[in-house]
């Protein structure tokens, strides 16, 4: 396999963080091939799925929603560039999540499996508000990534006319839309007492109507990295040290200290997501600013970068839990664990390869030809105020 050739418009240390995102959900799901590992590794480990996914949230708010600040700042933002923007996103997600949706559908059909209410899943309803079933749990994240973008668009449209001040009104809605998760959280807490973590994770972790404020996230860096480049550049170092530090902070929290959700709610219910939001996207100043690498480096983060996206929708439901259905594990040995980990590894990220090459590619091609790109990570304007 051959590294993809970067695209220039791209930049190295956000494929490098998508990348990272990417390994870490992989590294908390291996754990099932290793149920009874119980050491520092394996918790951390379980603690990188948090990371993780959080990481694709934060990273995909800054990516999309710069490019949807640029384009609102444009006199000439209307109801055309809405429909390229919807055409943009609808080519660039669907055909891969739609294929992958329909082979677990027929997968899973063949098992015996009873999907109920399988429309959800073809317009990102799965978990909009209520837990979703075990069908298919990659798309959980999917959904809440995925309905801001299906949302800001036309709240945008409608605030076109109440401001002169564009800039200040994009701000605002981000607030507004970061503050109503917010709001639902607190509602959860208050009426969900002796909720246990399994509970937790379903029902509010994975629920769209209480993350939408970890994409938001991403999307306020956005709007500050447009307005505040001189001090986005001067601290990217000190925030980076301090999204680590939260992280670290965290981590012993859960997983040393052990902090029962019985016992402090509150923490669980209402801060714990929006604080590794918060750190996830400390790291966007410092990866945004690593333009290139060499070749030795940016190679293979190229490669996985390609194929990202497929190995996120298959690694779980469909290559870990069908190997884990037909291999019995139960008596392997830790060296056939190890080599059991090693061939679920190269499987995923070979589809992921196979399908990046002769599905993705070529509709990545035709989108391209067939609509026209706003970009994202431009040169901001000279920041007068840093």
């Amino acid at each position: 396999m051959t590294a993809t050739p970067r695209d220039e418009k791209k930049i190295f240390g956000l494929d490098l963080m998508r990348v990272g995102a990417i390994l870490l959900v992989l590294a908390a799901h291996i754990l099932w091939i290793y149920p009874n590992s119980k050491n520092l590794l394996t918790k951390g480990m379980n603690f990188s799925g948090f990371i993780g996914v959080e990481l694709f949230f934060v990273l995909s708010g800054f990516l999309i929603g710069g490019s949807l600040h640029r384009v609102f700042l444009r006199q000439d933002y209307n109801w055309n560039i809405i429909k390229n923007f919807m055409r943009r996103r609808m080519l660039r997600i669907m055909p891969n999540y739609l294929l992958v949706l329909l082979v677990n559908m027929a997968v899973f059909s063949f098992l015996g499996y009873d999907i109920r209410e399988p429309w959800k899943y073809f317009v990102f309803l799965q978990n909009f508000a209520a837990p979703m079933l075990p069908f298919f749990p990659e798309s959980w994240s999917m959904a809440i990534k995925e309905i801001p973008y299906f949302i800001i668009p036309f709240v945008l449209l409608l605030l076109v006319g109440f401001s002169k001040n564009r800039d200040r009104m994009f701000l605002y809605m981000v607030l507004v839309l970061m503050v109503l998760p917010m709001m639902a959280k607190i509602h959860f807490y208050l009426n969900h007492p002796g909720i246990t973590l399994p509970e937790w994770n379903v029902s509010l972790r994975s629920v769209a109507i209480y993350r939408v404020d970890a994409v938001m996230m991403g999307v306020l860096f956005a709007w500050l990295r447009f307005n505040r480049i001189g001090h986005w550049k001067k601290y990217r170092n000190v925030l980076a040290v301090s999204g680590l530090s939260i992280l670290a902070a965290l981590a012993a929290l859960v997983g040393f200290v052990k902090l029962s959700i019985l016992d402090f709610p509150f923490f669980y219910d209402v801060l714990f997501l929006p604080l590794i939001s918060v750190a996830s996207a400390f790291f966007l100043p410092f990866f945004s600013e690593w333009k290139t690498a060499p070749q030795w480096l940016d190679r293979p983060v190229a490669f996985l970068g390609s194929v990202s996206y497929f190995v996120y929708l298959m690694h779980y439901s469909l290559i870990l839990f069908l190997m884990k259905h037909y291999i019995d594990t139960a008596d392997f040995t830790i060296w056939q664990l190890h080599a059991f980990t090693l061939s679920y590894l190269l499987l995923t990220f070979t589809s992921g390869w196979l399908l990046y090459r002769y599905f993705e590619k070529p509709i990545l091609n035709f989108r391209a030809k067939q609509t026209h790109s706003y970009g994202v990570i431009e040169k901001p304007k000279p920041d007068l105020r840093a």
